[in-house]
């Protein structure tokens, strides 16, 4: 009896593992330097982390104007697709060597420094936010908002691309690091994982019940 709740209990686990690897189906915000050290363009940059392989057709990212709330810049992602490292760069047309060599996708990042805010749209679906420095009403993020950087930082989750809904926790100023963001275990594999550890526990049990007969 003791060794069915010992396997009840591995089982749990695994299934949870694989459940919270399957949760980074959805897409977010990851990085973002949005007042480069150099001429804007050059240096800035937004990196989205999500599932291997998502079709981000119909997504778009809005630029949110702190002073009035407002739309300022709309970015229509159709067409792109998280590629195999979760890891989704997007940087201007003149983006320097270094950049251009991490970038997935051409478009104007060139964000307005702060207080302002990011939206990452499916549709009409709010699916992320960013408010970096205080807008006070117009506050357009997640929670209590992050702070508001400039020159050499950016704006970044952390290696395990946290999102606890709320900016300020899950934000932190740093080297920027296009491309270098989290790990990702695409689905697939996480299901090919929890079968793995179906067929262990079960070489495992078979193994235990053998040697309970043979005493």
């Amino acid at each position: 009896m003791r060794n069915f709740i010992r396997y009840k209990v591995l089982l749990g686990l695994v299934f949870s593992l694989c459940v919270a690897l399957s949760a980074h189906a959805a897409v977010v915000i990851q990085e973002v330097l949005y007042d480069g050290p150099g001429t804007d363009g050059d240096d800035v940059f937004i990196e989205l982390f999500g599932s291997p392989g998502t079709d981000l057709d119909g997504w778009s990212l809005l630029g949110i104007n702190g002073n009035d709330g407002e739309v300022y810049r709309r970015i229509d992602l159709t067409g792109s697709i998280i590629p195999d490292d979760g890891i989704f760069v997007i940087a201007t047309g003149s983006a320097n060597s270094l950049l251009a060599l991490q970038r997935d996708f051409i478009a104007n990042v060139d964000w307005q420094n702060g207080p302002d805010g990011l939206h990452l749209l499916e549709g009409i679906t709010v699916i992320d936010a960013l408010q970096y420095g205080d807008a006070g009403i117009y506050n357009a993020g997640e929670g209590l908002f992050a702070q508001d950087i400039s020159g050499l930082e950016s704006l970044s989750r952390d290696l395990f691309g946290t999102d606890t809904d709320n900016n300020a926790v899950d934000f932190h100023a740093g080297t920027p690091s296009p491309g270098a963001g989290p790990s990702i275990v695409p689905v697939p594999a996480s299901v090919w994982l929890f079968a793995s550890g179906l067929s262990l526990l079960g070489v495992v049990r078979r193994r235990r019940a053998n040697v309970d007969t043979n005493k």
